[in-house]
């Protein structure tokens, strides 16, 4: 958004400072959302293991001392000593029981919202005292569990890398989150998902389940999928030798664009051969395969290096 040739400059000058201002918003020219921002700026608080995340059993316990819970007891134990505890059938009672449980739901979810809210402003208060007191913090982080039993590993791989990873300190840090994160994407799409549900007719009846079949992938498209995946690295010290600009060429033959060199030098000689010198000077070139365009010969030789590890 702000043209900046690379993620560094965020790195150096953006990434320690508390930005509060929805920037995005703001440049465009919208009404920014406070509410969004004030989301994000929580956020560290949310994964607090420290966090109250559910009510202790007295905690839960407690709400019945409620008046109202009290009342609607009394009037259920009533009932039943008129009914001789006959009340296994009786409307009023099970709507009383009903009711009493409904109750003690939202007293208890209200109790847990107030318990958080005090926590968010007491426990960054009560850490500040015990740092000025000089009370040693046990450097050990908490284990804490995001997950279900449910929760497919592809899944937790998406949730750990996109939305638990803190940013990187270095430039290779940040570059290696990034990478990750592309990864944990590209493996979780290949999870289905489940079927889609067709629309309810007008007459009334019950919608079809419609059963979408998936043709399975060609020979050609798992060989495309491939090369695509090793053109981005994951460590620096990995080369590919796959060309990610002939790989961008849909024109191209299929041959050609998966075409995989004996080494990685042999690469740097094709990518200056046949791409390098054919960018005229104030010419400015694109990679197809990102969908972004570079501003002139340098940048591509940059891009090429950072992005796909082809030395040039």
């Amino acid at each position: 958004m702000m043209q900046h040739a690379d993620i560094e400059t965020f790195l150096r000058h953006y990434l320690h400072r508390r930005v509060t201002a929805d920037t995005a918003a703001i440049v465009r020219g919208l009404d920014p959302q406070e509410s969004v921002m004030r989301s994000a700026c929580n956020m560290s608080r949310w994964i607090d293991p420290s966090r109250p995340w559910g009510l202790t059993t007295e905690q839960a316990e407690s709400v019945n001392n409620d008046p109202i819970i009290r009342s609607l007891v009394q009037q259920r134990e009533r009932l039943n000593h008129r009914l001789n505890g006959r009340t296994s059938n009786h409307l009023k009672y099970q709507t009383l029981n009903k009711k009493i449980a409904s109750e003690k739901e939202r007293l208890r979810a209200a109790l847990l919202v107030e318990i958080q809210e005090t926590y968010e402003i007491e426990g960054p208060v009560r850490s500040i005292e015990r740092q000025l007191a000089g009370v040693k913090i046990d450097p050990t982080p908490k284990v804490v569990s995001y997950f279900s039993n449910d929760t497919l590993p592809e899944q937790r791989r998406l949730i750990e890398t996109m939305i638990l990873a803190p940013p990187g300190a270095t430039l290779e840090a940040e570059r290696q989150r990034r990478n990750d994160a592309i990864n944990a994407v590209t493996a979780y799409c290949k999870i289905e998902e489940g079927d889609m549900c067709g629309g309810r007719k007008r007459s009334g009846g019950r919608p079809k389940r419609v059963v979408i079949k998936k043709e399975p992938p060609s020979p050609e498209d798992e060989a495309l999928k491939a090369a695509m995946l090793s053109v981005y690295i994951k460590d620096p010290k990995e080369r590919p030798t796959v060309c990610f600009m002939c790989l961008g060429n849909e024109g191209a033959p299929l041959g050609v664009r998966i075409y995989s060199f004996s080494s990685p030098s042999d690469l740097s000689k094709h990518f200056k051969k046949k791409h390098l010198k054919k960018v005229e000077e104030g010419e400015a070139p694109e990679c197809k395969l990102c969908n972004i365009p570079l501003d002139h010969k340098m940048h591509l030789q940059n891009h090429a290096l950072r992005i796909h590890g082809t030395v040039s």
